[in-house]
């Protein structure tokens, strides 16, 4: 019976120990985000409005559109 209950503590120790570790991944994904991903992706913004208003590199600014769309994912990490 002191077994069950030494186990049955564990498991609940090392559940809230998972919720913990998995909130404090999901607020320092969030932080390197903002921190990294969106400033490149404004950069990235503005050097395609850039490339987009010349007629040769209208190729090139919607490579850059579509790198922010990357970084700008939600789903993915921008340099992972």
């Amino acid at each position: 019976m002191i077994t069950l209950l030494v186990f049955a503590i564990l498991l609940i120790v090392f559940l809230v120990l998972g919720l913990c570790f998995h909130l404090v991944g999901g607020v320092l994904k969030l932080a390197f985000k903002l921190i990294f991903c969106l400033p490149c992706a404004v950069i990235c913004g503005l050097v395609g409005v850039v490339l987009c208003c010349t007629l040769i590199f209208i190729p090139l600014g919607l490579a850059c559109f579509k790198l922010v769309g990357f970084l700008l994912n939600p789903f993915r990490c921008c340099f992972a």
